[in-house]
């Protein structure tokens, strides 16, 4: 049986998209008939220190940072060293019998674990995230020279790397990973969901946005909201619905205050993702930069038409608008003109439904992305026997 250890930064009860997908995978890892183990810093007090969850297992350890404990000048340099040695510990001592250790996200604490597998003579994987010009190791490089000693350290540990977009490869190539030590493999999802409950033959009325409200995400979500009050000038029957959460909530509430739509327009917070993927008869996702949305994917995958800023990842997933309608970065005007289509043209939906179904389930069904999961971990596993 093929062990497979797992690191993640964060885990739940904090629940982003890099952790949704790292806990598909592993429950499909699982599906087919490996042992998965993921290790994680114990975010919460009140979380189990080892927990069994679709026939995963996850284990928290204590970790202590000394710059939220005591934040005056200097403390980093403490710190970085203090952090390093207590993931490498905590993972070393869980090395035993796994086979590979398959890191979620480049990070201080991701340098930590790495550092562990090497010594413990395991192969390390990291998966990275970031699409953008700076990439996983760009966006830790940002914090100064620390930054730019512990990237070094990052891609010196981690030799082989997974990109799940071409957006993603190339940030991680201009960052100074080599192009041979980079594997493409996208995020996945379930195939088996609630594509049935939508029906070819209707017009676009509830238009759904689903993630974070957050600064670091970088969703340009105040388009999506003008865009829509004036597009409920037009279409008295359309809603719109913001569900997440994150620092720019009460920042966004505000602005749905102010709109003439405002009582068509729900703000529900964090919430259940299939219940409002099953209201929406279309999804909408303003990206300014993205990885690989598991949002895009989930809503493909419940047969929903998609709207979607026109971004390297995002026009990779939908096919350079085949898939989906794609709209300019910021561009109000074209987003309206594209919501205004799905809510008056029926044709257009069942093309546009139809192709994301196409789309999502030759390419990103999690059974097929598992697999080749798979192969990856035996190969790299025979490669460090020779």
């Amino acid at each position: 049986m093929l062990s497979v250890l797992m690191f993640c930064p964060q885990f739940r009860p904090v629940v982003g998209g890099a952790e949704r997908q790292a806990e598909k995978l592993a429950n499909a890892l699982v599906s087919a008939g490996c042992r998965v183990t993921i290790v994680t810093p114990r975010i919460d007090s009140e979380s189990p220190d080892i927990e069994e969850s679709g026939g995963v297992r996850i284990e928290r350890f204590p970790l202590t940072n000394l710059s939220r404990r005591f934040p005056f000048p200097g403390i980093a340099l403490l710190n970085i060293p203090s952090i390093l040695w207590q993931v490498a510990s905590a993972v070393r001592m869980r090395l035993t019998d796994n086979d590979v250790l398959h890191c979620h996200l480049a990070s201080l604490q991701t340098a930590g674990a790495a550092l562990a597998g090497r010594l413990g003579g395991i192969p390390v994987l990291c998966k990275a995230a970031v699409a953008d010009q700076r990439s996983d190791l760009g966006e830790i490089e940002k914090t100064g020279v620390s930054g730019h000693l512990l990237a070094w350290l990052i891609r010196t540990l981690i030799t082989n790397w997974i990109a799940t977009t071409e957006g993603v490869e190339q940030a991680l190539v201009r960052a100074g990973v080599t192009p041979k030590q980079i594997v493409r493999i996208p995020n996945g999802v379930d195939l088996s969901g609630i594509s049935a409950q939508h029906s070819d033959g209707n017009l676009a009325h509830r238009f759904l946005y689903l993630g974070r409200l957050s600064k670091n995400i970088r969703r340009d979500v105040p388009t999506l909201i003008r865009a829509f009050d004036r597009l409920a000038v037009q279409h008295p029957d359309v809603e719109l619905a913001l569900v997440g959460s994150g620092d720019l909530f009460e920042e966004t509430f505000a602005l749905v205050t102010a709109c003439e739509a405002r009582d068509r327009i729900q703000m529900p917070g964090l919430d259940d993702a299939d219940k409002w993927l099953s209201w929406a008869d279309c999804f909408v996702l303003p990206s300014r930069i993205e990885g690989l949305s598991n949002a895009l994917l989930e809503a493909m995958a419940a047969g929903l038409p998609c709207i979607a800023n026109d971004i390297p990842p995002n026009r990779e997933v939908l096919v350079d608008g085949v898939a989906g309608t794609l709209v300019p970065v910021g561009d109000e005007e074209r987003l309206l003109e594209a919501m205004q289509r799905m809510a008056s043209d029926a044709a257009h939906v069942h093309i546009m439904r139809a192709a994301a179904l196409n789309r999502v389930r030759s390419h990103y069904g999690i059974e097929s992305v598992a697999s080749r999961y798979i192969a990856l971990y035996e190969e790299l596993i025979r490669n460090s026997d020779r």
